[in-house]
């Protein structure tokens, strides 16, 4: 599989750090996880911070949206480091942050991941009740704290859509020719979605976008940090459990968040036909890029986690 990260050499990367700090700086190496932004750890002046080097074109408006969106939750329940420096290292967009003590969610045994449980459900609903009554629209955030479509349904019917050809996308449908997407089972997915559409408000919520095991991390017993805010929106607050849903059906996600609401007394309509019209998306986000990255083994295993889906709910 290609690496879709941008590449980015130590002395590009001490060149551009340098600018921000008195210090020398010392201890430059890669953190792993994300698939499209390169993510280096580094020191200086005693304390410890994280670079994020992310091209334009990767994820709409992407760190310096981000560093609006930090601000905004610093006063707030989520456990966020502060953007501390915005940047360009010619076509990329780097960002600058303290580093949050812990690892990812993403390296413990399911056993061990478990018991996290409450604190994510926690965080999560502190993250749904952050105000964004100053906003308009919905979708994707762009760099002015503003949704990016007029709806949340035609936000998600986009992602049938070619996008602008400098998008990271761009006219992508050739995909269905070059590749091994499937035209007929990605559009049936779609279709499924759209039908599924009508059980979804077109409420405004601040949703994280990718909250998943790979982008909380924890140290010890505690939940220190949700990473990885380029993929915010404006929607229905339910999107934000299809991730965990989705790749980790061993925490049984949607139990635990249908007994959070009982227990407060929060109805929730339609939560199952909303869940699955958000993981016919992810699924169709998957599909395509997965293809576009050239990673049949990703692909499949994504359309596999998607069948196993519609098996569970046909036996509910």
């Amino acid at each position: 599989m290609p690496d879709l990260r941008p590449i980015v050499s130590q002395e590009q990367a001490l060149a551009a750090l340098s600018q921000h700090f008195a210090e020398p700086i010392t201890d430059i190496e890669p953190l792993e996880g994300g698939q499209v932004m390169r993510t280096l750890a580094f020191r200086t002046g005693g304390s410890a911070y994280v670079a994020h080097f992310n091209r334009d074109n990767m994820l709409s408006s992407n760190l310096p949206k981000e560093a609006l969106l930090l601000r905004k939750l610093a006063s707030s329940p989520v456990p966020v480091a502060p953007t501390l420096h915005i940047g360009r290292l010619g076509a990329l967009h780097y960002s600058i942050q303290p580093r949050i003590p812990g690892q990812m969610l993403e390296n413990l045994k399911p056993w061990e991941q478990e018991r996290f449980v409450p604190q994510i459900i926690d965080i999560l609903d502190a993250i749904h009740h952050i105000d964004v009554s100053e906003s308009s629209g919905y979708g994707v955030i762009d760099d002015q704290e503003q949704g990016m479509a007029s709806s949340w349904h035609g936000f998600l019917r986009r992602i049938a859509g070619e996008d602008d050809e400098h998008d990271y996308y761009g006219k992508w449908h050739h995909l269905f020719d070059d590749t091994f997407l499937e035209r007929d089972r990605f559009n049936d997915i779609y279709q499924r979605m759209c039908g599924l559409l009508a059980y979804c408000p077109e409420e405004r919520y601040l949703v994280h976008g990718n909250y998943s095991t790979r982008n909380i991390l924890a140290d010890g017993d505690q939940i220190t940090g949700v990473i990885d805010w380029v993929d915010a929106r404006y929607g229905d607050f339910v999107y934000d459990i299809t991730c965990l849903d989705f790749w980790n059906p061993w925490l049984n996600i949607r139990e635990h968040f249908q007994n959070h609401y009982r227990q407060r007394g929060i109805e929730v309509p339609a939560f199952e036909q909303r869940l699955l019209c958000y993981e016919c998306y992810t699924t169709l986000d998957g599909m395509r890029f997965f293809a576009k990255a050239g990673n049949e083994d990703a692909y499949r295993m994504v359309c596999q986690r998607f069948d196993a889906i519609l098996n569970e709910r046909a036996s509910m």
